[in-house]
């Protein structure tokens, strides 16, 4: 079982109030996105964003957020509506996301381990490091075979072998009366590299495998195991995993589907957005010459339509459409009215 083991130092905030029940309302910085779909849809306006933009490039110690604790009702909606998990709302030591009667967001991401290669591309294409791979490799002399031997008598401690291994099996003592040479057979591929550079034929080897094929060699022992890790609190269901995976094995459901426009005649190419998308879903071009880039990339694969970046774009130069919005079924009227309120 792999666990998250990254320590944040977080600029939070936590807002208390008891009466039948201990409502507590807590928000983490460094997961927070800036979408302001908080501040849009809280209902007593308590909630504002700040200039995502400067603070993420300058790198500013001042949080994204900042809510008005006198105005707060602790309702939930900030919480069950963050795309990005930042607000958590609990009752009595349990959040709101684990409380069936609170609404959520119908969305996902999954890794089956059954069909997971353990390769990695899902890790470092994450944008939001939401992914651990922890792979047990098997062993190499598991994966090969073969023999060889040094003849101590032949051999001149030349060191030409040790400096063309590939495999940095062999070790060479070079000292004056003191000379030896060693193969580490655990680290010994049988490549037979070392015998052919050897100047004084003093090393014998062969390979197995090339002569006779895998038959000595057990299967099972071949296969790389492992299991995989998905940060909750830190994945936004971008897509890249499922993106870049060879094996069809990690799958993600978005909660928005939409559309998102750059009108590239009004765009001045600040990076504004790019430096805020918390997916990675927009890139200057690689530019071919000294020229500088004139326009912005989009990837809508792995665009969430949480519309960051046309907050903070400083020339309206992005449109972010929300379509539609998957959400477990409400009761409460007010709660859908903000679930459909994110369409537009």
């Amino acid at each position: 079982m792999i666990v998250n083991t990254k320590e944040v130092e977080d600029k939070n905030f936590n807002i208390t109030r008891s009466a039948e029940e201990l409502r507590s309302l807590s928000f983490k910085d460094h997961v927070c996105v800036g979408c302001g779909i908080c501040e849009n849809t809280c209902p007593v306006e308590a909630i504002s964003i700040g200039d995502v933009a400067a603070i993420v490039r300058a790198g500013l110690e001042i949080p994204k957020l900042d809510i008005d604790e006198d105005k707060c009702v602790l309702c939930g909606m900030c919480s069950g509506l963050c795309p990005a998990n930042a607000l958590n709302l609990t009752i009595d030591g349990e959040s709101i996301r684990d409380i069936p009667a609170y609404p959520s967001y119908n969305s996902y991401a999954e890794i089956d381990d059954d069909k997971c290669i353990y390769c990695k591309k899902c890790e470092a294409a994450c944008p939001r490091e939401a992914i651990t791979i922890a792979r047990m490799l098997p062993e190499r002399s598991n994966l090969v075979t073969g023999e060889i031997e040094i003849l101590e008598d032949e051999c001149v401690h030349c060191g030409i072998c040790e400096e063309m291994c590939p495999a940095d099996a062999l070790s060479v003592n070079r000292t004056p009366g003191e000379e030896s040479i060693a193969v580490d057979k655990d680290k010994c591929v049988y490549c037979l590299v070392c015998k052919k550079s050897c100047p004084v034929t003093a090393i014998k080897a062969a390979c197995r495998i090339c002569s006779y094929g895998d038959y000595d060699l057990d299967a099972a022992n071949y296969v790389t195991t492992g299991n995989s890790f998905i940060d909750d609190e830190l994945c936004i269901k971008c897509g890249w995993c499922e993106g870049v995976c060879p094996t069809e094995a990690a799958k993600v459901k978005k909660p928005f589907e939409g559309t998102i426009d750059i009108k590239q005649d009004v765009c001045t190419v600040c990076g504004s957005c790019i430096d805020v998308c918390p997916c990675d879903a927009l890139s200057f071009p690689e530019s071919a010459g000294p020229n500088m880039v004139d326009n912005v990339q989009k990837d809508e694969q792995y665009c969430i339509k949480c519309g960051a970046c046309s907050k903070v774009c400083p020339v309206d130069a992005i449109d972010v459409k929300i379509t539609d919005v998957d959400y477990t079924p409400i009761k409460s009227k007010s709660w859908i009215e903000k679930f459909e309120a994110l369409k537009n």
